[in-house]
C-alpha cells in the first residue's frame, strides 16, 4: 500500500520524527557530563537546526518546540523553574528554529545557525535574571547562568559546523568533527564504558536524523522554492 502525501505532509511528519530524535540526543547528551543538575549537554537543537535549513522557518519551529519536550521535563518540571515558567524552554527552542529558518537561504548555513541563536540566548539570559526574583535566593546564581548561556554557545558553534558539513555533504570531514567532539568529551568524563556506549548512542542516531534529512536537502539543489510548495512541474 503506498500513500500520495504532499510535501507540506512529508516535511511536517520528518519535522515530528526529527523532533522525537532531538528529544533522544537531548536525553543521551545529559548523560555524558552533568555540569550541574540545572546545566547539562544538550543536543535537542541539532535536530532544530537540520530540519530549519532543509524544510524553513516554520519546520524548524516545529521540530524545535518538539525537541524541547525533554529538557522541559528536565529543568522545569522535574527542575526548579516550574511547569508553568519552564514553558519558556519550549518557546526559546521553537525561536531559534524559526530564526534559523528565515536566515537559511540569506547566508551560509554554519552562520544561520549560529546567529539564529542570538535571540534564544538573549530570552534565556532574561528569562534567568526573571526567575532571581522569584525563586528563593541563592537558587539562580551568576555561576549558573553564565554555565548555561556559556555551554548554549559552545554547542551552538559545534553544530554550526557538523550542519554545513551536512549541507555539503563532506561525509568525511563529518567524521572527522564528531571524533574530535566525542574524544573531547571522553578525555573529560571518567567512566570509559559508560561514556563509549553513549557516544555510539548519539553517533547512531545523528546519522539517523541525518539521513532522514539527507534526501530532502538533495532535492533542494534541484528546485527554488519559498514556502514549502510543491517542486515546479517539468515540461
Amino acid at each position: 500500500m503506498t500513500f500520495n502525501l504532499s510535501q507540506r505532509t512529508r516535511k511536517l511528519l520528518i519535522s515530528l520524527a526529527a523532533g522525537l530524535m532531538g528529544n533522544l540526543l537531548a536525553y543521551l547528551s545529559s548523560l555524558l557530563t552533568p555540569m550541574h543538575p540545572q546545566v547539562t549537554f544538550d543536543f535537542s537543537h541539532l535536530a532544530t537546526f537540520g530540519i530549519a535549513v532543509a524544510f524553513g522557518p516554520v519546520y524548524g519551529l516545529i521540530t524545535g518546540a518538539i525537541g524541547a519536550i525533554y529538557p522541559y521535563f528536565e529543568f522545569a518540571v522535574w527542575g526548579i523553574w516550574g511547569p508553568v515558567a519552564g514553558l519558556a524552554i519550549i518557546f526559546g527552542k521553537a525561536m531559534t528554529g524559526f530564526v534559523c529558518g528565515l536566515l537559511k537561504d540569506r547566508m551560509p548555513p554554519f552562520l544561520a545557525v549560529t546567529l539564529s541563536f542570538i535571540p534564544e540566548s538573549l530570552f534565556t539570559f532574561g528569562f534567568l535574571q526573571v526567575m532571581t526574583v522569584y525563586l528563593p535566593a541563592g537558587t539562580v546564581n551568576w555561576d549558573m547562568i553564565t554555565n548555561i548561556i556559556v555551554e548554549g554557545w559552545v554547542e551552538v558553534i559545534m553544530f554550526s559546523f557538523i550542519i554545513e558539513t551536512v549541507m555539503r555533504r563532506k561525509v568525511m570531514e563529518l567524521a572527522v568533527i564528531m571524533l574530535e567532539i566525542f574524544i573531547i568529551m571522553f578525555l573529560v568524563h571518567k567512566e570509559f564504558t559508560h561514556t563509549l556506549l553513549l557516544l555510539l548512542l548519539i553517533t547512531f542516531t545523528i546519522l539517523v536524523l541525518f539521513e532522514i534529512i539527507n534526501p530532502r536537502i538533495k532535492k533542494k539543489d534541484t528546485w527554488t522554492h519559498h514556502d514549502g510548495d510543491e517542486p515546479p512541474p517539468t515540461i
